[in-house]
Protein backbone atom coordinates (compact mmCIF):
# COMPACT_ATOMS: atom_id res chain seq x y z
CA UNK A 1 0.00 0.00 0.00
CA UNK A 2 2.92 2.34 0.80
CA UNK A 3 4.29 1.71 -2.68
CA UNK A 4 0.98 2.75 -4.34
CA UNK A 5 0.79 5.91 -2.23
CA UNK A 6 4.38 6.78 -3.12
CA UNK A 7 3.65 6.35 -6.83
CA UNK A 8 0.52 8.52 -6.59
CA UNK A 9 2.46 11.18 -4.65
CA UNK A 10 5.27 11.15 -7.22
CA UNK A 11 2.80 11.45 -10.10
CA UNK A 12 1.05 14.32 -8.33
CA UNK A 13 4.33 16.18 -7.90
CA UNK A 14 5.22 15.67 -11.56
CA UNK A 15 1.77 16.96 -12.61
CA UNK A 16 2.16 20.05 -10.39
CA UNK A 17 5.59 20.83 -11.84
CA UNK A 18 4.25 20.48 -15.41
CA UNK A 19 1.23 22.66 -14.58
CA UNK A 20 3.44 25.36 -13.09
CA UNK A 21 5.67 25.45 -16.17
CA UNK A 22 2.82 26.28 -18.54
CA UNK A 23 2.48 30.02 -19.05
CA UNK A 24 -0.35 32.07 -20.48
CA UNK A 25 0.11 33.34 -24.04
CA UNK A 26 2.42 36.31 -24.30
CA UNK A 27 0.81 39.65 -24.91
CA UNK A 28 1.71 42.69 -26.95
CA UNK A 29 1.53 45.83 -24.77
CA UNK A 30 -1.33 44.27 -22.83
CA UNK A 31 -3.57 44.26 -25.93
CA UNK A 32 -4.07 40.54 -26.34
CA UNK A 33 -2.20 37.59 -27.73
CA UNK A 34 1.06 38.19 -29.60
CA UNK A 35 -0.73 37.41 -32.86
CA UNK A 36 -2.62 40.72 -32.77
CA UNK A 37 -1.35 44.30 -32.97
CA UNK A 38 -1.32 46.66 -30.01
CA UNK A 39 -3.92 48.96 -31.66
CA UNK A 40 -6.57 46.23 -31.96
CA UNK A 41 -8.60 47.56 -29.02
CA UNK A 42 -8.29 51.26 -29.89
CA UNK A 43 -11.34 53.23 -31.00
CA UNK A 44 -11.36 55.55 -34.01
CA UNK A 45 -11.48 59.31 -33.57
CA UNK A 46 -14.94 60.87 -33.82
CA UNK A 47 -14.28 62.16 -37.34
CA UNK A 48 -13.41 58.77 -38.85
CA UNK A 49 -14.49 55.18 -39.37
CA UNK A 50 -12.02 52.33 -39.03
CA UNK A 51 -11.98 48.94 -40.66
CA UNK A 52 -9.62 46.14 -39.67
CA UNK A 53 -8.55 43.59 -42.24
CA UNK A 54 -6.66 40.38 -41.55
CA UNK A 55 -5.15 37.92 -44.02
CA UNK A 56 -2.62 35.13 -44.23
CA UNK A 57 -2.23 34.04 -47.83
CA UNK A 58 0.40 32.14 -49.78
CA UNK A 59 2.63 35.22 -50.19
CA UNK A 60 3.21 38.36 -48.11
CA UNK A 61 2.16 40.55 -51.04
CA UNK A 62 -1.17 38.76 -51.44
CA UNK A 63 -1.67 38.81 -47.66
CA UNK A 64 -1.15 42.57 -47.54
CA UNK A 65 -3.47 43.25 -50.49
CA UNK A 66 -6.19 41.01 -49.05
CA UNK A 67 -5.92 42.50 -45.54
CA UNK A 68 -6.19 46.05 -46.91
CA UNK A 69 -9.21 45.10 -49.04
CA UNK A 70 -10.89 43.47 -46.06
CA UNK A 71 -10.36 46.64 -44.04
CA UNK A 72 -12.19 48.62 -46.74
CA UNK A 73 -15.01 46.06 -46.74
CA UNK A 74 -15.34 46.48 -42.96
CA UNK A 75 -15.79 50.24 -43.49
CA UNK A 76 -18.32 49.72 -46.29
CA UNK A 77 -20.35 47.45 -44.02
CA UNK A 78 -20.52 50.22 -41.43
CA UNK A 79 -21.89 52.65 -44.01
CA UNK A 80 -24.39 50.51 -45.88
CA UNK A 81 -25.35 46.91 -45.28
CA UNK A 82 -28.52 45.15 -46.26
CA UNK A 83 -29.02 42.14 -44.01
CA UNK A 84 -31.31 39.24 -44.77
CA UNK A 85 -31.66 36.74 -41.96
CA UNK A 86 -33.64 33.67 -40.98
CA UNK A 87 -33.60 31.67 -37.76
CA UNK A 88 -35.31 28.28 -37.47
CA UNK A 89 -35.81 26.50 -34.16
CA UNK A 90 -37.23 22.96 -34.22
CA UNK A 91 -37.84 20.81 -31.16
CA UNK A 92 -39.56 17.40 -31.06
CA UNK A 93 -40.49 15.38 -28.00
CA UNK A 94 -41.87 11.92 -28.70
CA UNK A 95 -42.72 8.86 -26.67
CA UNK A 96 -44.23 8.29 -23.27
CA UNK A 97 -43.03 9.18 -19.76
CA UNK A 98 -40.79 6.13 -19.39
CA UNK A 99 -39.40 6.06 -22.93
CA UNK A 100 -39.00 9.56 -24.32
CA UNK A 101 -36.92 10.77 -27.25
CA UNK A 102 -36.05 14.38 -27.92
CA UNK A 103 -34.73 15.95 -31.09
CA UNK A 104 -33.74 19.60 -31.36
CA UNK A 105 -32.41 21.56 -34.31
CA UNK A 106 -31.54 25.22 -34.72
CA UNK A 107 -30.49 26.88 -37.93
CA UNK A 108 -29.29 30.45 -38.33
CA UNK A 109 -28.79 31.71 -41.88
CA UNK A 110 -27.90 35.26 -42.85
CA UNK A 111 -26.61 37.16 -45.86
CA UNK A 112 -25.11 40.64 -45.87
CA UNK A 113 -24.81 42.65 -49.05
CA UNK A 114 -22.85 45.90 -49.20
CA UNK A 115 -22.55 48.25 -52.15
CA UNK A 116 -20.96 51.60 -51.33
CA UNK A 117 -18.09 53.72 -52.63
CA UNK A 118 -15.32 54.19 -50.06
CA UNK A 119 -12.95 56.25 -52.18
CA UNK A 120 -10.53 57.95 -49.83
CA UNK A 121 -10.27 55.06 -47.38
CA UNK A 122 -6.59 54.47 -46.74
CA UNK A 123 -4.45 52.25 -44.54
CA UNK A 124 -3.01 54.08 -41.55
CA UNK A 125 -1.34 51.16 -39.76
CA UNK A 126 -0.24 47.66 -40.66
CA UNK A 127 1.36 44.88 -38.68
CA UNK A 128 2.70 41.41 -39.42
CA UNK A 129 2.20 38.74 -36.77
CA UNK A 130 4.94 36.21 -36.07
CA UNK A 131 2.86 33.56 -37.87
CA UNK A 132 2.83 35.65 -41.09
CA UNK A 133 -0.69 37.08 -40.74
CA UNK A 134 -1.00 40.69 -41.89
CA UNK A 135 -3.26 43.15 -40.06
CA UNK A 136 -4.33 46.43 -41.68
CA UNK A 137 -6.07 49.37 -40.04
CA UNK A 138 -7.91 51.34 -42.73
CA UNK A 139 -9.38 54.76 -42.02
CA UNK A 140 -12.19 56.58 -43.80
CA UNK A 141 -12.80 60.19 -42.81
CA UNK A 142 -16.46 61.02 -42.27
CA UNK A 143 -15.94 64.20 -44.32
CA UNK A 144 -14.97 61.98 -47.29
CA UNK A 145 -18.18 60.00 -46.81
CA UNK A 146 -20.23 63.22 -46.79
CA UNK A 147 -18.42 64.48 -49.91
CA UNK A 148 -19.08 61.19 -51.68
CA UNK A 149 -22.80 61.37 -50.90
CA UNK A 150 -22.91 65.06 -51.89
CA UNK A 151 -21.21 64.34 -55.22
CA UNK A 152 -23.69 61.55 -55.95
CA UNK A 153 -26.58 63.90 -55.18
CA UNK A 154 -24.86 66.68 -57.18
CA UNK A 155 -24.44 64.36 -60.16
CA UNK A 156 -28.10 63.39 -59.99
CA UNK A 157 -29.16 67.03 -59.79
CA UNK A 158 -26.91 67.91 -62.75
CA UNK A 159 -28.30 65.02 -64.78
CA UNK A 160 -31.86 66.13 -63.98
CA UNK A 161 -31.08 69.74 -64.96
CA UNK A 162 -29.52 68.53 -68.23
CA UNK A 163 -32.60 66.38 -68.90
CA UNK A 164 -34.94 69.31 -68.24
CA UNK A 165 -32.88 71.63 -70.49
CA UNK A 166 -32.94 69.04 -73.27
CA UNK A 167 -36.68 68.65 -72.83
CA UNK A 168 -37.23 72.45 -73.00
CA UNK A 169 -35.07 72.75 -76.12
CA UNK A 170 -37.05 69.93 -77.73
CA UNK A 171 -40.31 71.75 -77.00
CA UNK A 172 -38.85 74.95 -78.50
CA UNK A 173 -37.77 73.10 -81.65
CA UNK A 174 -41.26 71.58 -82.01
CA UNK A 175 -42.92 74.98 -81.63
CA UNK A 176 -40.56 76.56 -84.14
CA UNK A 177 -41.24 73.74 -86.61
CA UNK A 178 -44.97 74.49 -86.42
CA UNK A 179 -44.40 78.16 -87.04
CA UNK A 180 -41.80 77.67 -89.76
CA UNK A 181 -43.74 79.53 -92.42
CA UNK A 182 -42.05 82.36 -94.26
CA UNK A 183 -43.07 85.73 -92.94
CA UNK A 184 -44.52 88.14 -95.44
CA UNK A 185 -43.45 91.70 -95.27
CA UNK A 186 -45.73 94.39 -96.73
CA UNK A 187 -44.18 97.21 -98.73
Amino acid sequence: MKKVCSIILALSLVMMVVACKSTPPATSAGAGPVNSPEWINDFPPEDALWGIGIAKQSSPSMSMTTAEARGRVAIARQLNTKVQAMFTDYNLDAGNAGNQANASMQEDVSRQVTNVDVSGAKPIKRWQAPDGTWWYLVEYKKSDARSSVASILGNQEAQYAQFKASQALGMLDAQLAKNDKPMQVDN
